[in-house]
């Protein structure tokens, strides 16, 4: 007895399963290289023409005779490997599985033309419009499924005996160049494994035959991680060397798993490929050409089956941004069993046991290079650092105890992933240890509860060090201020220098006196100040900014005049005394800070009148000293300061250990 129910399938289904199926023209191109495969050739031509705006795949494989077309290649959904053994008549596994990779031609184009001819056969041309196809898939009618027919065209190919050409036109994305075809090319490469001829296929763009060479990323490698049989280090010509053996650090993994993704030999899963770390984290930043290389690829039977497995980990502190690689496997996509990839063709089924073995496999694989890589970088770091440097080796060497070698081992590494030159590199090796010597102090100190009598000695050896670490910090912060006094002296104009001291001064004291380091502000003495300046008849054309401050020590008012008004000693002792007569009625409530004096320091623009007199400067100087006032102009102050901060310079140019040693590692020139 005959149904009464039917099922019916609409052409509206190809917009859901192929007209977009991909966003990228290496993807495209790859699904029609992927055929090529499929079909037996040897070799597959991408061909550019700039001129036409067109691309042209042409391969030399068995070709198609009519049924061919219409059974299989116009028939979507095709099963390829239904019959026999699931290979072709080459042996090979094929790439295709659901025929409708096709139809990812409109992703890119509008039309393309099939040029087919099978030995012994008639040839075969036709037309793929995707305007023509949509209007079948609009009049489609459920009710009686309808059919799209190809427009017949003219054979014009160069397919001598048997193969396939196909020419994509009208271009979505147009404006092909050399340079981005080159890029193209890159990518390509990067798409497939069955490259270099080993595997009786060859890829050729533009008459230019594609090798692993082509995908120019081995070279970024540092070190490499093995699966399989094939021995990618010899494509990577910048892997480091063991310095003992001399040997590329490259290093061979067990390639088989369990269902869990446990390595294990007699798993019923296995891989190939590689895993590598890259030199530095940019190196793998290939925008040019819009290429992200750090991920790792997913390719099953040769040809990239998922972008990248790495953004799906989130493994803290793990150094996912040097890494890069290519895992095949090819159990994901076997005959017998379900199709594991999604209906994107771009994706794979996340829940598929075999999805969840190989992610397994790779996190614990991930693990185990972020152990071994972080030994690797700590030991070459170390390698670097003493060989470039014998200052360095000099200071590790003589560290004592020996235990403090490995956190410095591990600053050497850290500086040794920095993307800098040499020359840059001896500054951070100096401020490495710099920094690890001040440590190193820190930790005798938060040990100190727990060192008995008998390594007392040892906690006394580190206590040693502090005069040596404060003068080597100073040293520092010394040289620092000398460059930005140098620079107030040599490249600020008058007016400048007004404007400049008015927001830096009254925040960095040590411009005045080298013994004024830190300042404190107290709000309440602050306000009374403001309160005396508020009452005084003083015109603000003349002054600049006042200031309180609290100094260990001492009370501070400090005062700039503009530098475009020129006064006499007898204005500038007169305003001073208000504001030491308030600032003194105001400390006296406060018992603690009543016993502290007050200073008042008057910065000018120009020198009082009259003071260009040696004689009369001082004795007005002596009569401003009785009331601890200071005048000085902008000019003096800078010229002062530079003077008091040249001399510590040269005072302590022949002395202190580790400033020495700080010295000499930043002015090492390696050797070239």
């Amino acid at each position: 007895m005959s149904s009464r129910y039917r099922m019916s399938i609409s052409l509206n289904v190809l917009d859901h399963l192929g007209l977009y199926l991909y966003s990228n023209t290496p993807a495209v191109l790859a699904e029609v290289i992927a055929n090529a495969w499929d079909a037996d050739a040897t070799t597959v031509s991408v061909n550019f023409d700039l001129d036409a705006k067109t691309i042209t795949v042409t391969d030399d494989g068995h070709g198609m005779d009519l049924d061919d077309v219409n059974q299989k290649y116009l028939y979507v959904g095709f099963k390829k490997r239904n019959e026999g053994t699931g290979l072709t008549p080459r042996g090979r596994p094929p790439m295709g599985r659901k025929g409708i990779g096709k139809l990812s031609l409109f992703s890119i184009a509008n039309k393309f033309e099939v040029f087919s001819r099978k030995e012994g056969c008639p040839e075969q041309s036709f037309l793929m419009d995707a305007v023509a196809l949509k209007k079948a898939i609009q009049k489609d009618d459920p009710s009686s499924p309808g059919t799209y027919e190809p427009e017949l065209i003219p054979f014009n190919a160069n397919i001598r005996t048997h193969g396939t050409s196909i020419r994509i036109k009208e271009l979505k994305k147009l404006g092909f160049t050399q340079q981005t075809i080159s890029a193209l090319r890159k990518r390509i490469a990067r798409r497939f494994g069955i490259l270099g001829g080993e595997h009786g296929f060859r890829i050729l763009i533009d008459d230019d035959e594609v090798t692993f060479k082509d995908r120019d990323y081995f070279h970024k490698a540092r070190f490499l991680f093995q699966y399989g049989d094939h021995d990618y280090a010899q494509h990577c010509n910048k892997l480091d060397t063991d310095e003992d053996t001399g040997k590329a650090l490259s290093f061979p993994r067990g390639n088989r798993f369990d269902a869990a993704g446990n390595a294990n030999e007699t798993g019923e899963y296995e891989v190939q490929g590689w895993i590598a770390i890259a030199h530095r984290s940019n190196d793998l930043d290939d925008r040019g050409q819009q290429d992200n290389l750090n991920k790792i690829t997913v390719a099953v039977r040769g040809k990239v089956a998922l972008e990248d497995i790495l953004n799906e980990y989130r493994l803290g502190g793990m150094i996912t941004k040097f890494i890069y690689g290519e895992i095949n496997a090819d159990f994901l996509d076997q005959n017998h069993l379900d199709d594991i990839a999604t209906s994107s063709r771009q994706s794979i089924a996340v829940d598929d046991p075999r999805y969840v073995a190989l992610h397994a496999f790779i996190e614990g694989e991930l693990r185990h290079i972020w152990n071994v890589t972080n030994r690797l970088k700590e030991k070459k770091g170390l390698e670097t650092a003493l060989v470039s440097n014998p200052f360095i080796r000099e200071w590790y060497e003589n560290l004592k105890p020996k235990h403090l070698q490995e956190p410095a081992r591990k600053i050497f590494a850290v500086i040794d992933r920095a993307n800098v030159d040499d020359a840059h590199k001896q500054e951070l090796y100096a401020n490495g240890i710099l920094a690890f010597e001040t440590q190193k102090l820190n930790y005798a100190i938060d040990r100190l509860e727990k060192i008995d009598t008998a390594n007392l000695d040892l906690f006394l050896k580190y206590l040693a060090d502090v005069d040596a670490i404060e003068a080597a910090r100073y040293f520092e912060i010394v040289q620092e201020r000398l460059e930005v006094i140098d620079k107030l002296r040599t490249n600020v104009d008058k007016d400048a220098k007004e404007r400049i001291l008015q927001e830096y001064v009254f925040d960095h004291l040590w411009l005045f006196d080298p013994a004024w380091e830190r300042a404190t502000r107290y709000k309440h003495m602050e306000e009374r100040l403001q309160e005396v300046v508020g009452g005084v008849a003083s015109d603000t054309s003349v002054r600049l900014d006042i200031r309180y401050r609290r100094i260990s020590g001492a009370h501070v008012i400090i005062e700039l005049k503009r530098a475009s008004r020129v006064l006499t000693k007898t204005n500038l002792e007169e305003q001073a005394k208000k504001y030491i007569s308030a600032l003194a009625a105001a400390k006296a409530k406060n018992p603690e800070e009543d016993r502290y004096p007050i200073e008042a320091v008057c910065v000018v623009g120009a020198l009082p009148k009259g003071w260009s007199d040696p004689e009369s400067r001082k004795k007005d100087e002596e009569s401003l000293r009785a009331w601890s006032i200071r005048v000085m102009s902008y000019d003096e102050l800078i010229d002062n300061a530079f003077s008091a901060y040249s001399k510590f310079i040269e005072a302590s140019e022949d002395t202190d250990r580790l400033r020495q040693l700080i010295d000499n590692i930043r002015s090492y020139q390696p050797q070239q």
